[in-house]
């Protein structure tokens, strides 16, 4: 298994229980995949860099985890369909 962390970007328009719920949807698609959560930084909300899905702002979470880089389809499968979440990215940590 390898370290990997995922940041991603909620929609700011969640009021605190949706941002929650959320979170812990990403926690358990990932722990239904196999993976060994380490740490889920919540790292609040942020001015994006460019507007995403016509939102100016967004709630930030980084998770780090371990997973065996295989099963990384399953997951990224069922981000993709989340309408809550803007946007993701999985980086592998060496």
């Amino acid at each position: 298994m390898k370290d990997y962390e995922i940041m991603f970007i909620l929609s700011t328009q969640l009021a605190g229980e949706g941002k929650k719920a959320n979170i812990e949807l990403v926690e358990t698609t990932l722990t239904k995949a196999g993976a060994v959560e380490l740490k889920t930084e919540v790292l609040g909300e942020k001015k994006l860099a460019y507007p995403i899905k016509k939102k100016e702002n967004g709630y930030y979470v980084l998770t780090l985890f371990q997973i065996d880089g295989t099963k990384l389809t399953e997951v990224e499968a069922k981000l993709n369909i989340t309408e809550t979440i803007l946007k993701y990215m999985i980086v592998k940590n060496d």
